[in-house]
This record gives C-alpha cells, sequence and structure tokens, in this order.
C-alpha cells in the first residue's frame, strides 16, 4: 500500500514482453517510494500508526499503555460487595465494600456526605482555614519547625538541639537558665521608664524627655539644639550660644569694678565679688585685692594677717573734702558726728506798749488791822497862843512829838480813779520756744546693704 495512501499502479513501460528489455527509469519514482515508506512511519490512513516507537503508536491508535497497575487489577478475583484498593506501588487488593461506605459513596454531594458521617463543620471538624491549608501544604522532616512568613502563609525551619533545648523548659526562669541571663546582670530588669521608652514612636529630629516619674514623651530636636548637643566641651557650647563663662564674666566684672568700690545692694545678703561693710576684720590674704587698696584705713585688724572693712551700717555718705574747704579739716575715711548748725528762732512777742481812751479805774480794800503805832510830828517852837500854833514865827525851839497810839485797827478805802488816754510799758522776760522732733537730724531715707567691692 502506498505511504500517501491509496494503491500502487504499475508506473507506465515498466511492463515487458518477455525477451524484451525493461527500463529503470520508470521505477525509479516507485523504487524511491518504497524506500521512503520503509523508512517513514506509515499514517494511520496507510495502514499505519504514524509513530516510530511503540508508546507514540499507541498514542497514535489510543491504545492503554502497558501498566503493571492495570495488569494487577486485571489479576483481581473480584465479587460482591468488594472494593479495590493499593497495598503497594501499582499493586492492588480486593476488600469489602460496606454498606455504610455504600451510603457514604452514593451522597450527592459534601453536605450529604457530611451528614452521613454526622459531621457538622466548625463543630465537628475544622472548618477550612487558609493558614491551616497553609500548613497542610509543608514538607516536615526530622527537628522542623513551622512559622509564618505572610498572614496565614506557613514555611519550614529547621528546629536545632538548642532550640529544642529552650523550648522544652518549663518556666521563664528554667529558659532564662538555658540562654544564661540574669536579670540585673546579664539582661536588663524591668524598668517602668523603660517600658514608658519602648512604647513611643520616633522619627527623624527626636528627643525624649520625662513628663512625669518613669512617664516619657517625644520631642522635636531642632538643627540649634543638634549643634548645642554636639558640643564635645563647655566652651564649644558657650561659643555656640555665644556667652561668657563665669570666670569670664568674674573677669570682666572685676576689671569694670575695681575692688574698694562701695555699693548700696537691695538684699540683705552681699552679692558674689563684694563683702558687706560692716566694718568687719577680714584676711588680708584672701582679700589682697581690697587690703592693697584700702590697706588699714579703716582698721588694723588684729594687726598682722586681718584689716578692717569700713562700717557703713546706719551712715550716711559724705563725699570727702579733699582740700574743697566745704568740710575742712576732715581725713580721708574719718567718721563725724552729727550735729545741728547754729542758728536763731524769730519770736514774734505781743506789743510792749498799749493804748486807751479815757477810763476810769474803780478801787476798793482796807488795810491791816494789826499793829499799833504812833505819829512822829517834827515841829518848830514858832509861839504858842490859846492852844494854837501860831503862823509867824516867833521865835522859840524846834523837836518832834509822837501821836498818841489808836492800838491795832483798820481803815477801809475805796473810790473811782479817772484818766486820760496813756501807754501802759509791758517787759516781757526772755522764753525758749516749744521744741518737736526725734532723736536726731535726718532727710527721709530708704535703708539698703552697704558692701565693698574686694
Amino acid at each position: 500500500m502506498p505511504r500517501t495512501g491509496g494503491v500502487y499502479s504499475p508506473p507506465a513501460g515498466t511492463k515487458g514482453v518477455s525477451n524484451t528489455t525493461i527500463q529503470s527509469v520508470p521505477y525509479n519514482a516507485f523504487v524511491d517510494d518504497l524506500t521512503a515508506d520503509a523508512n517513514t512511519a506509515r499514517p494511520i490512513t496507510s495502514g499505519g500508526t504514524g509513530a516510530t516507537t511503540a508508546s507514540g503508536a499507541r498514542t497514535a491508535i489510543g491504545a492503554q499503555a502497558a501498566s503493571a497497575a492495570l495488569t494487577s487489577i486485571a489479576a483481581l478475583t473480584t465479587s460482591a460487595d468488594k472494593l479495590p484498593y493499593t497495598t503497594a506501588s501499582d499493586t492492588y487488593a480486593v476488600t469489602t465494600l460496606t454498606a455504610f461506605g455504600r451510603s457514604l459513596i452514593d451522597d450527592a454531594d459534601a453536605t450529604a456526605a457530611r451528614s452521613t458521617l454526622g459531621v457538622v463543620i466548625g463543630t465537628n471538624v475544622q472548618a477550612y482555614d487558609a493558614g491551616l491549608a497553609s500548613i497542610a501544604g509543608l514538607t516536615t522532616a526530622a527537628d522542623r519547625m513551622i512559622y509564618t512568613t505572610a498572614a496565614d502563609t506557613y514555611a519550614v525551619a529547621t528546629l536545632t538541639a538548642f532550640g529544642r533545648s529552650l523550648i522544652d523548659d518549663a518556666d521563664a526562669t528554667a529558659a532564662r537558665t538555658t540562654l544564661g541571663l540574669t536579670i540585673g546582670t546579664n539582661v536588663q530588669a524591668y524598668d517602668p521608664g523603660l517600658n514608658s521608652i519602648a512604647g513611643l514612636t520616633t522619627a527623624a529630629d527626636r528627643m525624649i524627655y520625662t513628663t512625669a516619674a518613669d512617664t516619657y514623651a517625644v520631642a522635636t530636636l531642632t538643627s540649634f539644639a543638634r549643634t548645642l548637643l554636639d558640643d564635645s566641651s563647655n566652651s564649644a557650647a558657650r561659643t555656640t550660644l555665644d556667652v561668657y563663662s563665669k570666670s569670664e564674666v568674674d573677669g570682666l566684672t572685676s576689671s569694670s569694678t575695681p575692688a574698694g568700690t562701695v555699693i548700696f545692694y537691695a538684699k540683705s545678703t552681699a552679692p558674689t565679688g563684694y563683702l558687706k561693710a560692716n566694718g568687719a576684720a577680714v584676711s588680708r590674704t584672701t582679700y589682697a585685692d581690697l587690703f592693697a587698696v584700702i590697706g588699714t584705713t579703716f582698721g588694723t585688724g588684729d594687726g598682722s594677717t586681718t584689716f578692717n572693712l569700713p562700717d557703713l551700717r546706719g551712715e550716711f555718705v559724705r563725699g570727702w573734702d579733699d582740700a574743697r574747704g566745704a568740710d575742712s579739716g576732715r581725713v580721708f575715711g574719718s567718721a563725724q558726728a552729727d550735729e545741728l548748725q547754729g542758728h536763731l528762732h524769730t519770736v514774734n512777742p505781743p506789743s510792749t506798749a498799749t493804748s486807751s481812751d479815757t477810763h476810769s479805774h474803780t478801787y476798793s480794800g482796807s488795810t491791816n488791822t494789826t499793829g499799833a503805832h504812833a505819829h512822829s510830828v517834827a515841829y518848830q517852837d514858832r509861839g504858842f497862843s490859846g492852844g494854837t500854833i501860831n503862823n509867824a514865827e516867833s521865835g522859840g525851839s524846834t523837836g518832834t512829838f509822837n501821836t498818841g497810839s489808836a492800838g491795832d485797827h483798820a481803815h477801809t478805802y475805796s473810790g473811782t480813779t479817772s484818766s486820760d488816754s496813756h501807754n501802759h510799758t509791758v517787759d516781757i522776760a526772755q522764753f525758749n520756744s516749744g521744741s518737736t522732733g526725734g532723736t536726731e537730724t535726718r532727710p527721709r531715707n530708704v535703708a539698703l546693704l552697704a558692701c565693698i567691692k574686694f
């Protein structure tokens, strides 16, 4: 049969007569076709398999390949209620198919099968879970443990002997022993402050600080703050802050305020670099700069190791006269007692003369009632006639005689005198004006602390 199908036909001129010559050329195509047919898979349409191998031929014609499993099945002896099953690779046997087995096999769907089995998902059996499905797909071996690589996705890792020794520890104490950890020695003991720090959410340029005991929060750390924090010394930090050190400030203060300067300070204690100007005896070496300025002007102290400060407590300070003449004779640093400058107070007394118009004075009174007395009467004898003294001198002698005494008696008198306008002279004796004030003469003032620079 031709390779390509149909039937063979002899080529023209290929049939000969006896004792005649046959040409080979007409047979060439035939010979080629036979050769190709012999060397090429014959198609099914030409009665072949279209394949060059047995398995290819079986596949082409749809034939079952030889199978040990099928051979094993073919050898089985079956009967009613039997079910073939494998006992080894490609090896089958027969087992009895029970009535229950048949009742399960003939269930139309999974729901019916679960009902036959008396299984409720989520009650009798585990409901489907992606995590469990992932675990089910793992290939395990000795010394393996499963772990998640994503949500509901598991993988297998080797569980070392050390890992097993840690996992089988009964409690944390045993686990720490296995790990060689002693709390407070190898690892940090629990601390609420560290726990607070662990709960913080940080980001770039943040710093932690406390808001209460063992309670931390996060604040922004500015670029300026970082330039300050990365300074390696206080000198560098002062440069960043553009400030002077204490010693530099003290030096500037000392250079701008010389030792011996006196100030009044609005506090009861002296500021740094100053002493109270209270007359105290202080060390000549400790306060050498001050001693070099004031020496023993305000006291020699103990005469060798100390000297006295000026005592300005309760004093008004007065500028030294220094040859001006306003307070002449003063020695520098000397004290001066209080004094009131001499002065007069003008007293305007009542007028020393009074005047009055015509008026009268009424008077009355009586004489003393005691003392009898006589009156001595001087006389000149001028002649006597008829019991009277003549007015004309008649010559005679002079002398005195006493009147008779009337004994103790009083005389009363009264009357009115009158006078025209006249003056009375009144002499007012010297007197002092009244005094007022306290125990000293002073202006209004405020009490501050006198201090001296040392």
